[in-house]
């Protein structure tokens, strides 16, 4: 498995190396900006929302109302949003008002110069100051907070979803698997200008990491890459979006649609890549006359499978051709890691020593922000209806310690937070979307609106993809009928395990905290149906340790319907039960729920009710267990899709 996110380490020691201020303007690039709309510049009150139709300018084909102008490469620091620029050239701000917006707050270029201890844009943005360099700052929380209320302000530029027209779809999804090529994007690999000059990008890699391992589990579809297979319409393949060289299947149109932004990354990185991708399915769908695709993807990949999808590269998702969509780890909400890289003068010190970070930048949440969920902004959802329909889950990895870095716990070394859960690399609460419009979300046989799922894996981010426990996920996520939700429905809490007496024996003060963990695995539905298999498959993860586990507060003697869920994804066609181990707690000291009753308390919970059992999938069943401490209702709801 290709290493990604090599180097990240190192990368920590750069910031140090240099105490030179930066000189670049905000988005690091010594290029100017001087570009404007297609449309008469200066003149937008409200927002851009018509097509561009002026050549080289855009970063996707026009096939949706366009608000992300992505220049020439080399020329823009974010986006050009409407108008010509307010600000100098190579100093964008958050928003290019034109003449015509009076009254529109115009935010400043970024100073990345600081001063330790001083009131400076850097103390201002949440970073920090070494050696003069600000480090990790962060825009502006609250620009996207309007968009998504219904109301189209007349600042409010780029938020269609207030102040513009839904795209149009055509097509239909097609569930079937049938004439549907299943295509793996693997993530950030650190590549040097000598390496991406060798590399062809836009070519045929392999099967794909988790792809692969799906054979282990009925998956019967072939290697694209294997003799006699390259035609093959269901064929499971890998590709390449690194490089500098173009492959010969590409037309001179699909370089210059692709040499439009630069080779070696930067912040229109994520446009050139995602061109590439875009482009390669429908060269594979040509070649094999596949009707529909489904991606699978890692890490990077993620983000820019995302970027693809919603700003409609190549016309894929307006005609529903993308039917399914799993991630593994992914950069789905953006890497917060990488704000420690969003300094241009850092990144220009580290690829003086052969470490490209030109990537990690188009990685940072703001970027990601601004650019991707282009529709509403919703960082963390999935409501762009170029989504609709569309089956997607993610598998969180939630061990923080780096295996190829001597374990090593990075995101709890430089994090934020010590509490949030992650994989070393990305929080775990980044890599899955987190909710979903129900008018775009899928609907199963019976009509209901099924949202992204998710489950978590315990491995680390570069371990996570080859893992067992993932491929399960993946072959069930994308080639079968069914997905699982499976919830605490209602909950009776007899003694809460807090202290009401002196000497009680019990810690904390009431309200109860009441936190959910459990195990799922398919047995033995797995071992029976592949015997070659003799791995204990934990399929969902979810424990306090682990950080990821739900809570709710209750009152001593109350019923309440938390609607919790134990388990969401997609389950194997002829599977007729699985095993569910769940631990309902009284927790004392849970940090990242912000519960710490107790400090010097060794045992972090208190055991409330637990079971231990085969869960039959049978559709909105209960099933339930009790103890002194309480009573608890469990829901099985099972999703025919199609």
């Amino acid at each position: 498995m290709r290493q990604r996110w090599a180097g990240a380490v190192l990368v920590v020691l750069v910031a140090c190396s240099s105490p030179k201020a930066a000189t670049q303007d905000d988005d690091g690039l010594a290029a100017a900006d001087g570009s404007s709309d297609a449309v008469t510049s200066g003149t937008d009150a409200v927002a851009d929302v018509a097509a561009d139709v002026t050549a080289g300018t855009d970063a996707i084909a026009d096939t949706v109302p366009d608000l992300h102008d992505v220049t020439a490469a080399g020329t823009d620091a974010t986006v050009d949003d409407v108008g010509t620029d307010a600000t100098s050239p190579g100093t964008d701000a958050s928003v290019d008002t034109g003449t015509g917006d009076v009254g529109c707050v115009i935010t400043p270029p970024f100073n990345y110069a600081c001063t330790t201890g001083a009131i400076d844009d850097c103390s201002k943005s949440g970073g920090a100051c070494i050696l003069g360099l600000c480090l990790a700052p962060k825009e502006d929380p609250h620009r996207w907070d309007n968009c998504g209320d219904g109301t189209c302000e007349p600042c409010e530029q780029n938020c269609p979803v207030d102040c513009g027209t839904a795209p149009t779809l055509t097509g239909a999804r097609d569930f079937s698997g049938t004439d549907t090529i299943s295509v793996w994007v693997h993530g950030f690999s650190n590549q040097g200008a000598d390496k991406l000059k060798a590399l062809t990008y836009g070519t045929v890699s392999g099967c794909g990491d988790v792809l692969q391992n799906t054979q282990q589990f009925g998956n019967t579809r072939v290697c694209a890459n294997l003799p006699g297979n390259d035609a093959d319409p269901n064929q499971l393949v890998a590709m390449e979006y690194y490089g500098a060289n173009p492959p010969p299947w590409m037309s001179k149109q699909d370089i210059a649609d692709v040499e439009k932004y630069p080779y070696s990354g930067g912040p229109t990185g994520l446009q050139r890549y995602a061109t590439i991708l875009a482009k390669f399915i429908k060269w594979r769908m040509s070649v094999t006359g596949a009707k529909h695709v489904n991606v699978a993807c890692h890490s990077m990949g993620c983000l820019i499978t995302r970027q693809m999808i919603e700003n409609d590269y190549e016309g894929l998702a307006s005609a529903q051709v993308i039917s399914r969509w799993f991630t593994a780890t992914g950069v789905v909400d953006g890497a917060q890691l990488a704000w420690l890289f969003n300094n241009p003068t850092l990144q220009k010190t580290a690829s003086q020593i052969g470490l490209e970070l030109s990537d990690f930048i188009l990685m940072n949440p703001d970027y990601v922000w601004d650019n991707t969920p282009w529709w509403d902004h919703k960082l963390y959802d999935a409501n762009n209806p170029l989504f609709k329909g569309m089956l997607i889950h993610h598998v969180g990895a939630t061990d923080s310690r780096i295996q190829q870095a001597f374990n090593i716990q990075l995101l709890d070394v430089l994090n934020v937070s010590k509490n949030d859960p992650n994989d070393g690399i990305m929080y775990t609460e980044d890599e899955y979307f987190h909710d979903q419009d129900p008018a775009v979300a899928a609907k199963s046989l019976g009509g209901d609106a099924i949202k992204p799922t998710r489950s978590f894996v315990y491995a680390d981010h570069m371990v996570c993809p080859g893992t067992l426990n993932t491929a399960v996920n993946a072959v069930t996520a994308l080639f079968h009928h069914r997905k699982v939700m499976i919830t605490v429905d209602k909950f009776e809490l007899l003694i809460d395990r807090e202290t009401h007496a002196p000497f009680d024996g019990e810690y904390g003060n009431p309200p109860a905290e009441v936190v959910v963990e459990s195990e799922t695995r398919f047995t033995p539905y797995l071992t029976t149906a592949f015997p070659a298999v003799k791995d204990d498959i934990i399929v969902s993860n979810d424990k306090v340790a682990y950080r990821t586990a739900q809570m709710w507060q209750q009152n001593q003697g109350d019923t309440t319907n938390p609607n919790v869920i134990v388990y969401s994804g997609a389950v194997f066609d002829d599977q007729t039960d699985l095993h569910l181990d769940v631990w309902l707690n009284e927790a004392d000291t849970y940090p990242h729920a912000g519960v710490n009753e107790l400090p010097l308390d060794l045992k972090a919970t208190e055991p409330l009710v637990d079971f231990h059992g085969q869960v039959p999938l049978v559709d909105n069943t209960t099933f339930a267990a009790s103890t002194k401490y309480g009573n608890v209702t469990f829901r099985v709801r099972v999703y025919t899709m199609y």
